[in-house]
């Protein structure tokens, strides 16, 4: 299963998704609402990583069935924001799931790796209680329409200021679908995601599910100050040279043997786990 980050459709997964199938897997990409070719949402107070995770259960229900051991061993691979979203999918079924590979996401508050703690939190105060939603939706709107509006000016600035490592060509995509994407949605997804966190599941002691993080040292949006406060809970975590937030794209073969090798430690440990019960 591969879930989306913020903002994106599937165009940066697109390459992974054909890469696991071509290894044999089932494979499902989905767009949470209000992105891609998903609907908007018919009420925003189903806008949250914890309403997407029961989504993402529906599509992977529909695809495979309902059973009790129709879906016993999925990987979820997120991308970004979309960390989240696979950890909330965890915490709904946590014994569906085999492996969760994270792409440069952070399953703590989604400010906290862009802004200090104490300016993150003035900001949604200041955006939800001072302006309120549906003013600072506006604005986002407003913002989203102007990236779409000049692609090449923004591009150039995330060139220039570190943000983007990927060719105008291959990331114009992303820019294409600001036109599609729903402003609330949006600001509602940065809101809950900085409110919340799923952090308590990825930390989880007992969990059985295999854990991967690949990050990278130029990701403004989780920056080193942050994910090594994760890699102790990691079984796999790498943190990629020369690697910014667009990384599936910027760095698509270099991650999708990363990708390759992560599945392939997680079929070892578990036929090693079913060797021992079968031992027992």
């Amino acid at each position: 299963m591969f879930v989306n980050g913020l903002s994106n459709a599937c165009f940066q997964l697109t390459p992974f998704a054909d890469a696991a199938l071509a290894r044999g897997r089932a494979v499902v990409e989905w767009d949470m609402r209000g992105h891609g070719e998903s609907d908007d949402p018919s009420s925003y107070a189903t806008v949250s990583a914890r309403s997407f995770a029961k989504d993402a259960w529906a599509v992977i229900d529909d695809f495979v069935g309902s059973e009790a051991g129709a879906a016993r061993d999925v990987d979820v691979v997120a991308y970004s924001y979309g960390t989240q979203i696979a950890l909330e999918m965890i915490r709904a079924r946590p014994r569906r799931v085999r492996a969760f590979i994270s792409l440069l996401g952070t399953p703590e508050r989604i400010l906290d790796g862009l802004l200090p703690a104490t300016v993150a939190n003035a900001t949604i105060f200041t955006a939800t209680r001072v302006f309120g939603e549906r003013a600072s939706s506006f604005v986002v709107g407003a913002a989203l329409k102007l990236a779409a509006t000049a692609p090449m000016v923004i591009w150039a600035l995330g060139r220039a200021t570190g943000y983007l490592g990927s060719q105008y060509r291959a990331f114009r995509p992303f820019f294409k679908h600001l036109w599609r994407l729903d402003a609330r949605t949006w600001f509602r997804c940065v809101v809950d995601g900085h409110e919340r966190g799923s952090a308590d599941v990825f930390a989880d002691a007992n969990r059985r599910w295999y854990a991967a993080l690949i990050e990278g040292d130029r990701d403004f949006a989780a920056p080193q100050r942050v994910i090594r406060s994760w890699e102790r809970y990691a079984d796999f975590f790498i943190l990629l040279p020369g690697v910014a937030h667009d990384g599936p794209t910027s760095h698509r073969e270099e991650m999708t043997a990363i990708l390759h090798d992560v599945y392939d430690r997680a079929d070892r440990k578990f036929s090693s786990t079913s060797r021992r019960r079968d031992g027992d």
